[in-house]
C-alpha cells in the first residue's frame, strides 16, 4: 500500500494516531498498487512473443475463467505471426524484444521497442493491443500516466475482453484521484474474471479511498475469501478496520498478514501501533523493533518507534531514532517536528529550536511547527513576538490548530480557543480539546497564570489518552514545575 516519496507528510503533533494513520495510509497505497503492478508485470512476463506457446502466456489469476474470445484472438495472433511475411516477422521480433526488455525493467528500451512493432504495421487489431497494452505497463512504471492511459485506451479499445488493461488503467485512474473511474475499471474487470483476488483487493482500496469503508471491507473479505494467503488484502482490510475504530480486528488482520508473509514490515510496524493504541507498550516497541530489523532502511519505522518512546517519555530513546531517520530522508519535515519536541524535553533547547525551525520552513501552513516553536522559545525564556507573527502569518487559519497561534497573539481568549477545538465530532474533537488544554495550559505555566496553566496540564494527564505525545509532555512540564518550586 506506499510511493515512498508521498509518505513525507508533516504528523500532527497533536495527535499521536496520526502519525501512524497517515503513515499506515501512505504506505498501503503504495503497496497495493505497487503489488498489484508487479504481479501484472508478472503476467505480462508470461506473454512475451514465444511463437506457438503463445496462448499459454495468460496467467489465471488475472483471467480466471476468461472469454473464449480472447483465447481465441491469442490463437489467431499466434497463427499469424507463424505465417506472417517478413515484415510481420519483424514486428513480431520487435515486440518479443519489447516484452523481454519490461521483464528486465528497461522500460525506456520496451517503449521504443513496442512503438517500432507498432510502426512496422502488418499486425492485427488483437496484436496492436496487447502491444499498446505492453507499452502502457511500460509507460506506467516511469510515471508517465497520461501516455499510458492513452495506451490502456486504445488497447481496451482493440481488445475488449482483456482485463489486465482495465486493472492497469484503473490503477492510473487512482493515481489521478479520480476514484470513480477506477472503480468503473475494476468492476468491469471484475465482470471479465469474476475469480480474481487481485482485483477485488484493488476495488476494496477504491472504495476506502472513496471513504466508503464498509465497501472497501466487502471486497478485501472477498479477495482473502478468494486467496487466503493474500497477505496484502488482511493487511488493507486491518486499515480498513482502523478507519472504522476497530483496532481489536485491525490487529487480528495484521495477525494474519504476519503469519502469511514473516517478512511483512509494514504490518510490524502498523501492528505495533495499534498495540501502543491500546496500552500495549511492550508489544507495540517489539512490532517496531522487528520492522526495523527486516527494513532498517525505512524512515517511517524509526519515526514511528521514536513517536512511540515519546508518549512514554523516553525521550533519549526517541532522538536516537528521529536520528536515524533522519539520516535516511533528511528533507521529512515531520522528522524534524518530532525531534524538535523530543530535544524541548531532554533540555536541547538550542537544537530543539534549530530543529523546529527547519520544520517551519518545510511546512510553513501547517500551524504546528510554529505551536511548538514558540513553547521552545518560552523555555528558552526568549518568546519572540516577531518570529512568532511571522510564522503565524504563513500558516493556513482554517485548519486547526492555527487557533492556538491567535491566542498567542493575544488575538482569542482561553475559552474560544478550548471552544473551537471541542467543534470537532466525536473523538476527533474530544483529542483537539486535548490538544488545546495542553498548549494553553503550557503557555499559561510559563507566566503569570501558573496555577491555571498547571490546572490544564493536570486535566490533560487525567483526562486524555497516554498514547498521545501530549500526555507525556504535560506530565514533564507538570513534573518541572514542581522541582521548580
Amino acid at each position: 500500500m506506499p510511493k515512498l516519496s508521498t509518505r513525507r507528510r508533516l504528523a500532527n503533533g497533536g495527535r499521536w494516531l496520526g502519525v501512524f494513520v497517515r503513515a499506515m495510509r501512505r504506505a498501503r497505497s503504495r503497496q497495493v498498487s505497487c503489488q498489484t503492478r508487479r504481479e501484472l508485470r508478472a503476467v505480462v512476463t508470461k506473454e512475451a512473443w514465444k511463437g506457438s506457446r503463445w496462448t499459454e502466456g495468460f496467467d489465471s489469476q488475472i483471467f480466471g475463467r476468461a472469454p473464449s474470445l480472447v483465447f481465441a484472438a491469442c490463437s489467431l495472433l499466434m497463427l499469424c505471426l507463424l505465417a506472417s511475411p517478413s515484415v510481420a516477422q519483424t514486428a513480431r521480433e520487435f515486440a518479443r524484444e519489447g516484452f523481454a526488455a519490461k521483464d528486465r525493467k528497461q522500460f525506456p528500451l520496451a517503449i521504443q521497442l513496442f512503438s517500432e512493432a507498432i510502426k512496422q504495421g502488418q499486425s492485427t487489431p488483437e496484436q496492436r493491443g496487447l502491444i499498446l497494452y505492453g507499452r502502457g505497463v511500460s509507460y506506467d512504471a516511469l510515471g508517465l500516466r497520461d501516455l499510458a492511459l492513452g495506451d490502456f485506451d486504445a488497447a481496451i479499445a482493440l481488445l475488449p475482453d482483456f482485463p489486465n488493461s482495465y486493472v492497469y488503467r484503473a490503477l492510473a485512474w487512482s493515481d489521478r484521484r479520480e476514484f470513480d473511474k477506477a472503480r468503473d475499471d475494476l468492476l468491469q474487470a471484475l465482470r471479465l474474471n469474476p475469480t480474481s483476488a487481485l482485483i477485488h483487493n484493488n476495488l476494496g482500496s477504491v472504495y476506502e479511498r472513496k471513504g466508503e469503508v464498509d465497501r472497501a471491507i466487502e471486497s478485501y473479505g472477498e479477495a482473502i475469501r478468494l486467496d487466503p494467503k493474500a497477505a496484502q488484502a488482511f493487511y488493507n482490510r486491518a486499515h480498513a478496520f482502523i478507519a472504522k475504530q476497530d483496532y481489536r480486528a485491525a490487529i487480528s488482520d495484521y495477525d494474519q498478514a504476519i503469519d502469511l508473509q514473516r517478512d511483512f514490515a509494514d504490518a510490524y510496524s502498523n501492528r505495533g501501533g495499534m498495540y501502543l493504541l491500546l496500552g500495549d507498550t511492550d508489544k507495540a516497541i517489539g512490532d517496531f523493533d522487528e520492522a526495523i530489523r527486516l527494513k532498517g532502511t525505512d524512515p517511517i519505522f524509526w519515526s514511528n518507534r521514536a513517536s512511540a518512546y515519546m508518549t512514554m517519555g523516553r525521550y533519549k530513546d526517541a532522538l536516537a531514532d528521529f536520528d536515524r531517520a533522519q539520516t535516511i530522508d533528511p528533507g521529512n519535515a515531520a522528522t524534524y517536528l518530532g525531534r524538535g519536541r523530543a530535544r524541548l524535553y531532554s533540555d536541547e533547547i538550542a537544537g530543539a529550536i534549530e530543529d523546529l525551525r527547519v520544520a517551519a520552513r518545510l511546512r510553513p501552513t501547517n500551524a504546528f511547527p510554529a505551536i511548538w516553536m514558540h513553547i521552545a522559545r518560552i523555555h528558552q525564556g526568549n518568546p519572540d513576538r516577531e518570529e512568532l507573527e511571522r510564522n503565524a502569518a504563513r500558516v493556513d487559519r482554517s485548519q486547526w490548530p492555527a487557533q492556538v497561534l491567535d491566542f498567542y497573539l493575544g488575538k482569542l481568549d482561553m475559552d474560544r480557543v478550548r471552544e473551537d477545538a471541542g467543534g470537532g465530532v466525536g473523538a476527533e474533537g474530544e483529542r483537539r480539546l486535548c490538544g488545546a488544554d495542553f498548549f494553553v495550559g503550557e503557555f499559561l505555566s510559563h507566566g503569570q497564570q501558573k496555577a491555571d496553566g498547571r490546572r490544564l496540564l493536570r486535566t490533560v494527564v487525567d483526562r486524555c489518552r497516554p498514547v498521545d505525545i501530549i500526555f507525556a509532555a504535560a506530565q514533564a512540564e507538570l513534573r518541572d514545575n514542581k522541582e521548580a518550586k
